[in-house]
């Protein structure tokens, strides 16, 4: 597992896909957007911080104009004033990033990440960053998961797997189907049926290697 500490956002996001998002929001807005409306935007969408353009782009303006949105030289300094000025907001600045987020997760509960486990942790450090933003950001939990070399199957090995089986085989009987492992691996928090099977090939091949362990 790659290891993941607290740093600074490391995002893929490009000048270019910043300015195509300035623009896409201008086409429902007459006149320039300030800076103020769009961290209100950003507070709650995926998109990249206020600190962020500014330190790309050296101001809302400087974005603004490259976007092709004003032509900074027609502007007075008040107008550029009022487009710039941003408001304080400490409980978003304190706000995790994604890397930190998922870095906090596995040092408190380990590789195995489900978005209900994560959301569980989230309920008492709301600093981290939300499941949905996170899914927004990535498409979806697995991918999101996939760029830090998680997943929610954890990190099991094949023994894992068949001690898991072998579990579900001890509690339900030898007549053991997928359904049946399937909830049962649920209720106890086991390793997957689609795990089983990527590791083994097929159900009945996962029963048969576990069946000669029995021998």
């Amino acid at each position: 597992m790659k290891e993941t500490t607290p740093t600074s956002t490391s995002t893929k996001t490009t000048d270019e896909k910043i300015i195509r998002l300035i623009q896409g929001l201008h086409q429902l807005h007459l006149t320039p957007m300030k800076a103020t409306h769009y961290q209100k935007l950003a507070r709650h969408l995926p998109y990249p911080s206020l600190p962020e353009i500014e330190k790309r782009f050296g101001s809302w303006t400087h974005l603004l104009e490259q976007a092709g949105i004003i032509r900074a030289r027609e502007l007075s300094n008040e107008k550029r004033v009022a487009l710039d000025r941003s408001k304080s907001d400490t409980s978003h600045s304190n706000r995790w990033s994604v890397d930190e987020s998922i870095a906090f997760y596995v040092k408190k509960c380990g590789s195995r990440i489900t978005i209900r486990s994560y959301s569980a942790l989230r309920v008492n450090h709301p600093q981290m960053m939300s499941a949905n933003t996170i899914i927004r950001h990535y498409g979806t939990w697995k991918q999101a998961l996939a760029h830090f070399q998680l997943s929610s199957n954890g990190f099991y090995s094949n023994e894992d797997c068949l001690g898991a089986l072998r579990q579900a085989y001890e509690a339900l009987g030898p007549a053991l189907t997928s359904k049946e492992y399937v909830q049962f691996a649920r209720k106890h928090q086991l390793p997957s049926l689609t795990l089983l099977i990527e590791r083994f090939s097929s159900w009945r091949e996962a029963l048969r290697i576990l069946e000669e362990t029995l021998d």
